[in-house]
């Protein structure tokens, strides 16, 4: 909510949006999920009768994306998700008024993959592990193609965690019976993703460990403590940092000033923002069918990554996805280091 903020006063800041030569600024009604899917139907209910609003930004969890579009999607309001973990029910033909405009599990996969294929030649086998939240028989078999494209072995079946978990040591102790070269994670929090790095340490395991998800390593490090976190590596950002790009460094300015700290989230707020604004000012219309109709015909979009592409017809069955460049960095001996921006296109 914060970075969403912080791009509504940086948009109205410019002049706000621009049709036809009218000048709009933009204002932010916000309404709590609850974190449920119950609490997220109210509140989207809420923001498209009570507030009659036809724009939408928000939701992560693939129940929560879901829900949301049983109220939005009826409605004709335009949506700018900004997760997806390949459920039917949270994206693809069913939701054609949903966009997706963060690089989410699929393309985490892309990248995170090919990374790994780049800076550990040595790695054959891998170990998937993925929250048992209703993605894994969509999610787990794009992943295990994604790896075998880039010649990995995958070693047994997804091996999944509920969200409840609170001792990880018998996922971990099950993925390291397979003897995998590398231990793949697809999703989770920096709480399970960190818990699950300092398990797979202390049972011995020295091998590389990686998130294919957008959990902070700032946060991973305080969750596995120095001594397990390296050899490790996943997406995220680092402010301030002369490799981001100009416009993450200029969002952390406006996060330090505002809030006193730029956190990774401020970002993927602000950038569902900007993207649906950039779709209503190339419709010239605040009509969201005449929005979503243009959209989903613009080949790039400008993100605070960098330059997106649209994509996702092969492999959402709907072409509303913007993919766009990513940035790696990692745990070395206890501490965050930056690695390698990726190019990331879902076809």
């Amino acid at each position: 909510m914060e970075g969403a903020l912080l791009a509504q006063d940086w948009i109205n800041d410019q002049g706000g949006i621009t049709i036809d030569g009218q000048q709009y600024l933009i204002e932010l009604v916000v309404e709590d999920t609850k974190g449920t899917a119950e609490g997220t139907a109210s509140a989207a209910t809420k923001l498209v009768y009570d507030y009659e609003l036809k724009f939408i930004v928000g939701t992560v969890m693939p129940y929560i994306v879901a829900a949301a579009g049983t109220v939005t999607e009826p409605a004709g309001a335009l949506r700018a998700v900004l997760y997806n973990c390949a459920t039917p029910s949270e994206y693809g033909p069913t939701t054609p008024y949903t966009f997706v405009v963060h690089n989410a599990s699929v393309e985490g996969s892309i990248s995170g993959l090919t990374y790994l294929t780049e800076a550990y030649p040595e790695v054959k086998t891998i170990v998937i592990v993925i929250p048992d939240d209703g993605s894994i028989p969509y999610l787990g078999p794009i992943v295990v193609r994604n790896a075998e494209e880039r010649g990995l072995t995958v070693l047994g079946d997804i091996v999944g965690w509920p969200h409840d978990t609170v001792d990880y040591a018998p996922i971990v102790t099950k993925a390291l019976a397979r003897d995998p070269d590398a231990i793949c994670m697809v999703n989770g929090w920096p709480a399970s993703t960190g818990s699950i790095l300092k398990a797979a340490r202390e049972q011995g395991y020295t091998k590389p460990v990686f998130g294919c998800n957008y959990d902070p390593a700032q946060d991973i490090l305080e969750v596995a403590g120095p001594e397990a976190s390296t050899n490790f590596f996943i997406h995220g950002l680092t402010p301030g940092d002369p490799a981001m790009t100009p416009m993450i460094n200029e969002i952390s300015a406006l996060a330090v000033a505002k809030y006193g700290v730029a956190r990774p989230l401020h970002f993927l707020g602000f950038n569902g923002v900007w993207c649906m604004v950039q779709a209503i000012e190339a419709a010239q219309s605040l009509d969201p069918t005449v929005v979503r109709d243009t959209w989903e015909k613009m080949e790039t979009m400008e993100t605070v990554y960098g330059t997106g592409r649209m994509g996702g017809l092969e492999t959402y069955g709907i072409k509303h996805t913007v993919c766009h460049p990513i940035a790696i960095h990692g745990l070395v001996d206890g501490e965050v280091k930056h690695l390698k921006w990726v190019e990331v296109y879902t076809p």
